[in-house]
């Protein structure tokens, strides 16, 4: 069956260097099979946006520590330890735009253009004011609506046989199942599917995908969850990721409350919940989680504390938590390589 499918910002933003199993797969899909893969020109320039709206504070942040420490490090005449060339957010932007355009190229995905017809405004606005999806009683903002018109324009113009929409923003898009479009708008493109994730997508043409991947794939259990455990004991992915949840959630301890900081991973439990081998590539898409004990601690501003006091002005005392970790990751059989590791969720037990 041949596809037009149209997918949402979002489904990039949480994937930026497209590394899931998910995306992985419906870029191999669109390839064999006679579908074209959409992104509207908003969509495009969103995820630029997101992009650079993510890298930002990351580069204003190393750019503090490169000014708390640039006396020393010229002192002890350390090089190229902070590059200032790469110390500029739009140097990375622009890395990634260029890592974008070139999978566009690869997977022919087709950029539609802006919507041009001539009541365009009026019309997007007439939803505005009357609160018709994308549009709500508490929604002002117009891109969903400029994406959808979008792709009303398209379809009219090309009239397609099949048009998918996938995009996990059921609040504007979906009806209260969150698995259909909202009645607002299924007369705008006849016979449009949505589905709120490429995942659920992917189950609905699971008879169509066995040429290409083989899922739950028997593979060696112990020799698989032992070269995963290896691959985080030798590299940070765990403790940075632990260390941003921690510093950006706020906890109640015995005596305050405060944010968390210096954490140490005591224990780690790692499953693998499914395989799937992609024929062609040789590759083992796997998905896994990981639960974590964790100890750390809990640290807020002392507000007793002046000028010239002793200690640093900070409050702090011991904690432990647990979280739940899940994630994708891609082993190569041919190099015997593990790459792409992408965190999909992550959450307190």
């Amino acid at each position: 069956m041949s596809y037009l499918i149209f997918i949402d910002t979002n489904i990039v933003y949480n994937d930026f260097f497209f590394k899931t199993s998910a995306i992985k797969k419906l870029l191999k899909f669109t390839k064999h099979e006679p579908i074209t893969l959409c992104l509207t020109e908003l969509n495009y320039n969103e995820i630029i946006k997101k992009y650079k709206d993510n890298v930002r504070p990351v580069v204003k942040e190393v750019r503090k520590v490169r000014k708390s420490v640039g006396k020393r490090i010229d002192e002890l005449c350390i090089e190229n330890l902070f590059d200032n060339e790469m110390l500029r957010a739009e140097k990375h932007v622009e890395k990634y735009k260029q890592f974008l355009d070139k999978t566009i190229e690869e997977n022919s995905i087709q950029i539609v253009s802006y919507p041009t017809e001539k009541n365009v405004t009026s019309l997007i606005s007439e939803k505005y004011f009357n609160a018709i999806k994308p549009f709500g009683e508490d929604k002002s903002s117009f891109q969903d609506a400029i994406l959808w018109q979008s792709i009303v324009e398209y379809c009219k113009k090309e009239n397609p046989e099949n048009v998918v929409f996938i995009s996990n923003n059921t609040k504007d898009f979906a009806d209260d199942s969150k698995e259909n479009i909202h009645e607002d708008l299924e007369d705008d493109v006849d016979g449009l599917l949505f589905y709120n994730s490429v995942g659920s997508f992917l189950e609905h043409e699971e008879d169509n995908l066995h040429d290409y991947f083989i899922d739950n794939y028997e593979y060696d259990k112990e020799l698989l969850e032992d070269k995963l455990a290896n691959y985080f004991d030798g590299n940070s992915s765990l403790n940075y990721t632990i260390h941003d949840l921690l510093s950006n959630s706020q906890f109640e301890g015995e005596y305050f409350s405060g944010w968390g900081t210096d954490a140490y991973i005591d224990k780690t439990d790692l499953e693998i919940l499914e395989v799937t081998l992609d024929i062609e590539e040789n590759e083992l898409l796997i998905s896994f989680s990981i639960e974590m004990d964790v100890s750390f601690s809990i640290e807020t501003i002392d507000p007793t504390y002046e000028r010239g006091d002793d200690g640093d002005g900070m409050l702090s005392e011991s904690s432990y938590t647990q979280v739940y970790l899940t994630g994708d990751i891609t082993y190569s059989v041919d190099n015997d390589e593990l790459i792409d590791f992408v965190e999909k969720d992550i959450d307190f037990i």
